[in-house]
């Protein structure tokens, strides 16, 4: 094993097409499993550190960062259609029907939702917390993959990634204000528990996509702390992972 290998997080339900790359990294690799593998320039993050473990990311996935396009986050409900790599500005969701073009976000929490149009062979990626959930940017940018790319809801293919699990994911009691109750689990004192899985599941099925062709992912990534990074667990000390997506040539 290369002192430099990196554990990831690949989605089987996109097994049966090899023209896919879908990764998601995790916080583990073979030579820096204490440290924590990070990819996110975040507030106490060393550039040159976070600079070497992407170049290492793009070494064992064989592609370079001149074919990433990578959004500037802003947990908003945008979507942005990619024909180029590049960095795309305020937005939380990609679409491109380009070969050799990967898409990414940076995860901490957040779900990472691959969307895989196999028919037209066309993509999206998102980034979808509670605030992306709330204005529906799921439901969104499949519309988008609908009206752009003329996609049949029939034949998209969902990966719904790793990301604050209801078991974990407390919040306050204005989010009665914002999602149905059947994703909220009262604790008490004002409080919940929300399943952002289940709200993102209910969009995908909502907007038409069939719910056999949906995998949600069992992790959390608060309570997985030996695998994923999160920011409700080590708030300004997290890492970040990426999820990337792409069709190959």
């Amino acid at each position: 094993m290369s002192s430099d290998f990196i554990y990831l997080i690949k989605p089987e339900i996109f097994e049966p097409y090899d023209e896919l790359l879908a990764v998601l990294t995790t916080k583990k690799s073979a030579s820096q499993i204490d440290e924590g593998f990070n990819l996110g320039f975040t507030r106490n993050s060393e550039p040159e550190k976070v600079n070497k473990n992407r170049e290492i990311l793009l070494k064992q996935l064989g592609i370079s960062k001149e074919q990433l396009a990578i959004p500037k986050q802003i947990h908003s409900s945008n979507v942005c259609v990619v024909d180029k790599p590049g960095v795309y500005e305020n937005c939380d969701a990609l679409v491109t029907d380009r070969r050799d073009v990967y898409l990414v976000v940076s995860v901490a929490d957040c779900a990472p939702v691959y969307v895989y149009d196999s028919k037209k062979k066309a993509i999206s990626l998102i980034h979808c917390g509670w605030r992306g959930a709330r204005e529906k940017i799921v439901e969104k940018t499949i519309h988008l993959m609908i009206r752009d790319f003329g996609s049949d809801v029939y034949d998209l293919i969902v990966y719904v990634g790793p990301c604050a699990s209801v078991c974990c994911y407390e919040v306050d009691k204005e989010f009665e204000n914002f999602f149905d109750v059947k994703f909220l689990r009262f604790k008490g004192n004002g409080k919940f528990n929300f399943d952002l899985k289940g709200e993102i599941f209910s969009q995908l099925v909502r907007v038409g996509v069939n719910f056999k062709n949906i995998s949600v992912s069992k992790h959390c990534t608060i309570c997985s702390s030996d695998l994923f990074h999160s920011y409700r667990r080590d708030g300004e000390g997290s890492g970040r992972m990426w999820a990337l997506f792409g069709i190959k040539s």
